[in-house]
């Protein structure tokens, strides 16, 4: 750890933020609380030596990602030196507790997990497309507001500050997809995976303050051999990116799309069950039941039974679960009687026990039981309760005062109850059953049919003597392919053709393409270093544009593609594309050199499907424009891996 010289409580830098107190340290950075004197609020400084090796990058990172507004990303307020300090000012998070924090007692529910990994995925997606990553993910990077909201810390300073962020784009959108999935796997187990991923291209890291997930050959075991009740889709995909060998999701975008939809807000309970307990405001008061001498009185208190249990209302939370009483008595084994002085459980499977306590105790749990679950078992219970409630009385009435308490068991009123037949299922229908059809009424319907099968065939040999007929001579039909005609097709045909004249266009003249950028309405940038190779006169290269989820670029953009500059204010007639894989494309001509607008442009033409080599014609006469957009609006899929991406191999201006 690094101390940073010059930074201390009561030190001010900037000459407006007081400094109060650190909160945590890095290799090369440090963590403090601080006032902003000039708008009186608390900010967040991330201290670091001005002359260090990362200094320079983290302050340009920190730049660079305060323009990326999403509510999920800690947001960053200023950026300075002063003193031989290096700082970033970040918006403090009063409340908010780290992940790491949370799994100190273990994983939290599957809900949760996928809800926080998933909002983090969707702020990382929407980063990436500016061309920021974090690239340094941990449990202490995601943190939970107070009221739930999840926000993820250093985007990009983070990986400055470590040196980890000497990556490519599509290599730093797998390692924050990866970091993810890592973040998925301690939410669920509790443990972090120290394991490198991608032949080391996402390291092992440091130890994160978490037990280390244990490890197997070629990864870590998966969450379900640690943690009970782990989804199929949040296993699967911790098994393949974490042990699969280079699998699992490619981007942050790609991963919440594999995992949504999740939650909009956090369980009532981080247990690992998951399970939202209620208050005790929410539940009924507990009423025990009266007692007859001081013997019943300890036998109530014996058994644990309440009236609300009796009467089917729901108990303490801590003592059962949310099912009826009677539903406990059936499934729980039956044990031996219970003395009137005893202490047992209070848990279900003591209520099969012998119910002792006295006869009032008796009668009143005979009674509850029955009127708990008289719908369930019919008169046979109620029969039950009542004779335990008359021997309750005999009872009292022969002993007066001096009672000293008899047992009796719930069995022994049940057996003692008089038999009940069951009374008979009602009939399914009714008794009133229609008469059968009558003689002329079956002619009648015989006759009906009959006709209707006449009609029919004599449609269908009236339509069978049309076929071959015609009513007029044929139209000549005239087809443009856009593919070359293959040998068979350019032999002559020897079937008869009505006779048509057709007269052949002269070609428009190709217009030459002197450079280009890539095109995004989003971003305003697309893999602009490939674009050169759409006007080289090659079918072997061609520009492609960064990977996504689905065709239709996750559903966060309208297209993708280039802005080409032609040699001369052009009227485009026609466009002639070179595409490797079926995808919808539009063209327009515009003068514009704007690389995320299409305002004021002129749409030449659009295909659908469009594959190989097509030509897209304008059809009608357009104003001379200097440059051209070729817009992808639905992303090409790959050979073998299901992802999705914007392909064009050669672009011909006529």
């Amino acid at each position: 750890m690094t101390h940073v010289q010059g930074v201390g409580p009561g030190s001010v830098l900037g000459g407006r933020y007081a400094v109060t107190l650190r909160t945590s340290e890095g290799t090369h950075h440090e963590r403090w609380r601080a006032n902003d004197h000039t708008l009186e609020r608390e900010v967040v400084l991330v201290c670091f030596p001005a002359r260090s090796s990362v200094a320079a990058p983290a302050l340009d990172a920190a730049r660079r990602a305060a323009g990326v507004e999403d509510s999920r990303l800690v947001r960053v307020l200023d950026v300075g030196s002063d003193q031989g300090v290096g700082f970033i000012v970040e918006e403090p998070l009063t409340g908010a507790v780290p992940l790491s924090h949370l799994l100190q007692g273990g994983g939290l529910s599957p809900d949760e997990v996928r809800r926080l990994t998933g909002e983090a995925a969707t702020a990382l997606d929407k980063a990436g497309h500016r061309g920021l990553h974090h690239l340094a993910l941990t449990p202490s990077t995601v943190l939970r507001m107070p009221g739930g909201e999840v926000k993820v810390r250093g985007l990009a300073t983070e990986a400055a500050l470590t040196d980890a962020d000497l990556l490519s784009d599509e290599q730093a959108s797998r390692a924050d997809a990866v970091g993810l999935v890592k973040i998925a796997y301690a939410g669920l187990t509790g443990r972090w995976p120290m394991v490198a991923v991608d032949g080391g291209l996402v390291p092992a890291g440091a130890p994160v303050g978490l037990e280390p997930a244990p490890t197997i050959v070629g990864g870590v075991a998966a969450p379900s051999e640690i943690a009970v009740g782990v989804p199929n889709d949040l296993d699967l995909i911790c098994r393949m990116t974490l042990s699969g060998g280079g699998r699992g999701p490619v981007s942050p975008g790609d991963l919440a799309l594999q995992i949504a939809p999740w939650p909009s807000e956090p369980p009532a309970s981080d247990g690992a069950t998951g399970i939202g307990l209620r208050s005790r405001e929410e539940l009924e008061p507990t009423r025990v039941l009266p007692a007859v001498g001081t013997t019943g009185a300890a036998g109530a208190a014996g058994t644990g039974l309440r009236a609300d249990a009796a009467a089917g209302l729901p108990g303490d939370p801590s003592s059962q679960s949310d099912t009826s009483f009677f539903d406990q008595v059936s499934e729980a084994p039956p044990g031996p009687s219970v003395a009137s002085g005893d202490q047992p459980s209070r848990g279900a499977g003591d209520a099969t026990e012998r119910i002792s306590g006295g006869l009032a105790a008796a009668g009143a749990a005979a009674a509850g039981v029955a009127g708990s679950i008289g719908d369930k078992v019919g008169s046979f219970a109620r029969a039950a309760a009542d004779k335990a409630a008359a021997r309750a009385a005999e009872r009292r009435s022969a002993h007066d005062d001096d009672f000293e308490g008899e047992e009796i068991a719930l069995a022994d009123a049940l057996e003692e109850a008089p038999t009940t037949g069951l009374e008979p299922p009602l009939p399914v229908f009714g008794r009133d059953v229609p008469e059968s059809p009558s003689g002329a009424q079956s002619r009648i319907a015989l006759a009906i049919v009959g006709v209707l099968v006449l009609v029919a065939l004599f449609i269908g040999i009236n339509n069978v003597a049309k076929i071959g007929q015609h009513d007029g001579p044929a139209q000549a039909v005239t087809v443009t392919r856009t593919r070359p005609p293959s040998t068979s097709q350019q032999q002559p045909s020897t079937s008869t053709q009505a006779p048509t004249s057709t007269t052949q266009a002269p070609s428009a003249a190709p217009v030459e393409i002197t450079g280009g950028t890539g095109f995004d309405p989003e971003d305003g940038n697309e893999a602009d270093q490939n674009v050169k190779n759409v006007y080289d006169g090659s079918d072997d290269d061609g520009w492609r544009s960064r990977w996504y989820g689905t065709p239709s670029y996750n559903g966060n953009k309208d297209g993708v593609g280039v802005l080409l500059e032609l040699s001369a204010p052009t009227a485009v007639k026609e466009v002639e594309l070179d595409l490797p894989a079926a995808q919808n494309v539009t063209v327009y001509a515009t003068d514009s050199d704007s690389t995320d607008s299409l305002d004021g442009a002129q749409e030449v033409g659009s295909m659908k499907d469009a594959e190989g080599r097509v030509t897209i014609k304008a059809e009608e006469t357009l104003e001379p424009a200097s440059r051209i957009i070729v817009l992808v609006t639905k992303a090409g899929e790959a050979e073998s891996d299901g992802r999705y991406r914007a392909q064009i191999n050669e672009v011909t201006v006529r």
